[in-house]
């Protein structure tokens, strides 16, 4: 052991001796791949949840160019892939430590049925600060996942997020909220939002967006939002936002 290995952090677990040697050299840039492959093969052989979640390391740093690096983690997201929903306790833990989820959450999406899959991220964004975006980039991908289904739990769930320091993760918010069927009570959260948001110029665009896509008229609020309506807007004669010729929405 070097002394490099006192000073620099630890990424693994502490864990038994096989498993702690065989997740050094996974991430280990300064081996040849086919140690890294091995310690792969290693982790997956011994199959514990430890295990796998040092197997997930290997989707946090990156190892020589595209190509050969974007292989290695293939082979390490079909080896966590194999061991099923057996990877989900590891793979939460790791979303939850981790600030890049986005090959994570890919995993979860391959090894959950639609409604476990669900779940498992409607418990992390009840986790998440809403007022407070250390790692937006986590946030972002999650809501982006949640998206993908239609539930009205995740309104409620984003609806606080509206309230963030970051621009990205409200628009992505209002994404995930558009992508539901209540229309009725969408609309209403996106009439405060495009009232309250005059700091945040992309959250109004976005909005505005949503009503221009959904056809949808700002009944009760015309003259308010008539005067705040950003450029690339306009209300017709029945009260919907339309865009101007040559912005597309």
């Amino acid at each position: 052991m070097s002394l490099w290995d006192f000073i620099r952090p630890n990424p693994l677990p502490p864990g038994d001796p096989a498993t702690q040697k065989a997740g050094r050299k996974l991430i280990n840039r300064n081996v040849d791949p086919a140690v890294r492959y091995q310690a792969a093969e290693t982790l997956a052989g011994i199959g514990s949840e430890e295990a796998i979640y040092c197997l997930l390391q290997r989707f946090t740093v990156v190892i020589g160019t595209n190509i050969p690096d974007e292989d290695e983690k293939r082979f390490v997201f079909d080896k966590v892939v194999n061991f099923g929903t057996r990877s989900i306790p590891p793979l939460m833990r790791f979303i939850r430590e981790k600030t890049q989820v986005g090959q994570a959450l890919q995993v979860m999406r391959k090894i959950c049925k639609p409604e476990k899959f669900m779940e498992s991220l409607l418990e992390l964004v009840k986790e998440f600060d809403p007022y407070y975006s250390k790692y937006p980039d986590k946030k972002i991908q999650t809501f982006k996942a949640l998206s993908e289904f239609r539930n009205d739990q995740i309104i409620d769930e984003l609806e606080p997020f509206l309230d963030d320091d970051d621009d990205d993760v409200i628009i992505t918010a209002i994404e995930g909220m558009a992508a539901q069927a209540n229309d009725d009570r969408i609309r209403e959260i996106l009439i405060r939002v495009i009232l309250e948001a005059d700091e945040r110029p992309r959250v109004r665009i976005k909005a505005c967006e949503v009503f221009t896509k959904r056809q949808w008229k700002v009944s009760g609020f015309r003259k308010q939002i008539g005067a705040l309506l950003p450029d690339q807007f306009y209300l017709d004669a029945k009260g919907h936002i339309k865009a101007k010729s040559g912005y597309e929405v």
